[in-house]
């Protein structure tokens, strides 16, 4: 099946990345489980990591993670049908989640001078 067909069930077969990044799961599950949730777990599997070269690729994932939840976030926002104030705020959230995507990328590049 190519991602316009169909599943018997009827739903579209986009793999789990690409619902994610089109904001297919909806406002409220792509920010709350899959940006605030997973971004947790990440901060504290990163907080644990005991080696460099782990850290590294951790947080390369992380980031890349990280810009594909916002896609998702802002056009789950543009879809969203609810109150106004959260696709404003969810917007609001993305743009500083990119701010956080370039910190993230200083690090990255701050740790590969360590190696």
């Amino acid at each position: 099946m190519n991602n316009t067909e169909t599943s018997p069930l009827g739903a579209e077969s986009k793999n789990f990345f690409s619902k994610l990044t089109s904001g297919d799961f909806g406002l409220a599950k792509t920010y709350w489980l899959f940006g605030v949730v997973v971004g947790i777990v990440l901060n504290l599997i990163i907080k644990f990591t005991p080696s460099i070269g782990g850290l590294l690729v951790i947080l390369a994932l992380a980031v890349v993670y990280q810009v594909m939840v916002l896609l998702g976030v802002w056009r789950a926002a543009n879809r969203y049908q609810g109150r106004k104030a959260w696709t404003i705020l969810a917007k609001i959230a993305a743009v500083l989640g990119w701010l956080g995507v370039l910190a993230n990328l200083g690090v990255l590049v701050e740790i590969m001078g360590y190696l």
